[in-house]
């Protein structure tokens, strides 16, 4: 049976069960029904007093109790009804368009409906709204494919379910050509510099100018300890949105909400609402905060002193995300400042010798995430004005080659010293949150392509490679065919490839590439750098790493790291800073290799349970607010991560849990 006749038997089944469900439940309302109310709503039509009860009654489901973004409450059902809000928004959306509404008529709808749902508050619906709604609508009016199914089914794509508010979009689906492999014989010896390589790493500096120490840690905003914010009121808090659980019938996209329970939600949540008492919240740190607060300038200065003046090293990379995360405020203006500010404190900090190769993150583009394609030349549109700035910004370390390369790729590739080449990846090509994406998905396959051929180019001249790129490899953020087809393309050059690193989730992990043929041996590593910020309960790093003169591969990676805690105790003294670990030594592993990495993972599950405790306190970077509260689920999910890099594979992820449960400690 195909997928297309299994979908449509799913979904008579459903029309059936529907049918008998409103006989005896008069209650009951489809998601066709919720998107009329949704549509209703948003186009300010006028209703009949039994309409305007029921749209009362379907937002009284829908509606948050708390913001998105402060929330940790992730059920199926929730996310179900996330889908069903997203895509009957973006039908009226299209509806509106279509209809000739104006950007500030259709500003205002949608920042009304996501007040009204209780997603975020007024000043950061309206604001984000603002920033992305032209790059919306010119992608709606300019992209007969586009639908509120590819927008939904991107942005709300999950790791752990390929079918879960799904969409059908044949674009999505295309291979990048590889070149044949080449016989090692084959291969030129460059001239090699045998002396040590020691570089510096850090990602994610995520610098705040408006950070400010002992201020509002626990506000209303996505990201607190700014300027002129307010404290969340306690009675934002009402419950944690459990109380709809039996509201939804039915699972993924086939739900049915009953009205029936409108009375008892309404009654849980007043409830709740009268018992919140206002509690002493402690206020902002002065060098950073676990909770949704960024990096204040100083944190970030004490960073790259303390990393000048302690270690010698040769080169840095820096794997991206400068900016803050107040995405609903940011500016063309800000950007640029904070993107000079980042390079210009290391340039005088580590000496004008010392050579820094940066990546992109996804913070670094206005508005938020939007990567445009480069035939995308318009005003408040294109990503052009970000890449020439960088070009500018960067001058100093960039070739000719490399600046010409930025300004179409947004990512570039210069030797680093004969024998060895960097690549800076842009990945945030393929974001998830990148609208550009139900554009043109082929803009990711020509990122790829350019990868093949500085790989390509590498190999021929025997030169191994490091790779940059902001987003790891295998992550739910990235879209599905970026994932496989990147995995094709580390197999085919995993001879090349010497290391890779990333940055962007925060926390310290790394990924094991395995080959795509029996029996499937582990070939290359991703190597997680953490993060220079808190941003969400993590303590601030950096990493010190030495490279093998002659393959270039990591010989030893130390993590370096201060308690948030300790350090806010003595605002006027500055972080103690100390090693976390020696990747190498503090696992107790031969070597940096793939395979050693694998073994490690086999001995975690197995018979060395204590590096699994060790690997889970590290993750976090010994976060007050994180390690001490990982189980073993916490643990075990820990280890999925490392052994997925094609995302919805998960054949490694379930073979470790097995031989976890399996095995006697």
């Amino acid at each position: 049976m195909s997928v297309v006749h299994r979908r449509i038997v799913k979904m008579k089944v459903f029309f059936i069960f529907v049918l008998i469900l409103n006989t005896c439940f008069a209650d009951l309302i489809t998601p066709d029904e919720v998107e009329t109310v949704i549509g209703k709503y948003m186009k300010n039509e006028l209703l009949s007093s039994d309409e305007q009860k029921l749209q009362e009654d379907v937002f009284e489901i829908l509606r948050r109790t708390q913001h998105v973004t402060t929330h940790e409450y992730r059920s199926d059902v929730r996310m179900s009804l996330d889908c069903l809000v997203c895509r009957s928004a973006f039908s009226a959306l299209f509806e509106l368009i279509r209809a000739g509404a104006s950007d500030d008529d259709l500003t205002s709808s949608l920042s009304n409906i996501c007040v009204l749902l209780g997603i975020e508050s007024y000043n950061v619906c309206s604001g984000a709204i603002s920033l992305n709604l032209n790059i919306i609508t010119y992608i709606i009016r300019n992209t007969p494919e586009a639908t509120p199914r590819n927008f939904c089914g991107l942005v709300l794509q999950r790791s752990d379910n390929p079918n879960f508010c799904s969409y059908n979009d044949s674009r999505f689906e295309w291979q990048v050509e590889l070149p044949q492999r080449i016989q090692a014989a084959n291969v030129p010896t460059p001239v090699i510099d045998q002396s040590p390589l020691t570089v510096a790493i850090l990602t994610d500096a995520h610098i705040d100018p408006l950070y400010e120490a002992f201020g509002v840690a626990q506000c209303d905003e996505p990201t607190c300890c700014r300027k002129g914010q307010r404290l969340r009121p306690s009675s934002d808090i009402v419950t944690d949105g459990s109380e709809v659980e039996n509201s939804v019938i039915g699972d993924g996209e086939n739900i049915l909400l009953n009205l029936g329970d409108v009375p008892k939600i309404k009654e849980i949540r007043m409830r709740n609402s009268m018992r919140a008492q206002t509690r002493y919240v402690e206020p902002a740190g002065y060098w950073g905060d676990y909770r949704n607060c960024d990096t204040p300038r100083w944190a970030y200065d004490d960073l790259i002193e303390r990393m000048a003046s302690a270690h010698k090293f040769d080169v840095v990379y820096y794997i991206g995300d400068t900016i803050d995360h107040g995405i609903w405020e940011t500016s063309y203006e800000l950007i640029d400042e904070i993107n000079q500010y980042l390079i210009n404190k290391m340039r005088t900090s580590f000496g004008e010798d010392v050579l820094i190769i940066p990546a992109i993150g996804n913070h670094e583009s206005q508005p938020t995430n939007q990567f445009a394609p480069v035939s995308v030349t318009g005003a408040k549109l294109n990503t052009t004005w970000l890449y020439e700035g960088l070009v500018n910004k960067w001058d100093h370390y960039l070739t000719e080659e490399a600046k010409a390369s930025l300004r179409v790729h947004g990512g570039f590739s210069r030797l680093v010293r004969p024998g060895l080449r960097a690549i800076s990846l842009n990945t945030n090509i393929a974001y998830k949150y990148n609208w550009w994406l139900v554009y043109d998905p082929l803009e990711m396959k020509r990122h790829l392509e350019w990868l093949v051929q500085e790989l390509r180019g590498a190999e021929l001249a025997g030169e191994k490679v490091h790779i940059l790129s902001h987003i790891p490899p295998g992550v739910h953020d990235l879209a599905h065919i970026w994932t496989r087809e990147y995995n094709r393309i580390v197999n085919r050059f995993s001879s090349t490839i010497a290391a890779e690193f990333n940055g962007h989730i925060h926390s310290d992990e790394f990924k094991i590439f395995y080959s795509t043929v029996e029996p499937k041996l582990p070939i290359n590593v991703a190597w997680g750098v953490g993060a220079a910020t808190a941003y969400t309960n993590y303590n601030l790093n950096y990493k010190i790493a030495t490279f093998n003169p002659v393959t270039y591969a990591p010989q030893s990676i130390n993590n370096y790291i201060y308690n948030l805690t300790e350090a806010n105790l003595t605002p006027n003294r500055r972080p103690h800073w100390f090693q976390l670990y020696d990747m190498k030594n503090s696992f107790g592993v031969k070597d940096l290799s793939a395979q050693s990495m694998d073994d490690l993972l086999q001995r975690m599950v197995t018979t060395d349970r204590n590096l699994l405790d060790l690997y889970a306190a590290y993750v976090p970077k010994l976060s007050d607010r994180r390690w001490p509260y990982c189980n073993n689920n916490c643990k075990l999910d820990h280890l999925c991560r490392i052994v997925t890099t094609v995302l919805w594979q998960r054949e490694k992820c379930d073979e470790l849990r097995l031989l976890f449960s399996n095995t006697n400690t």
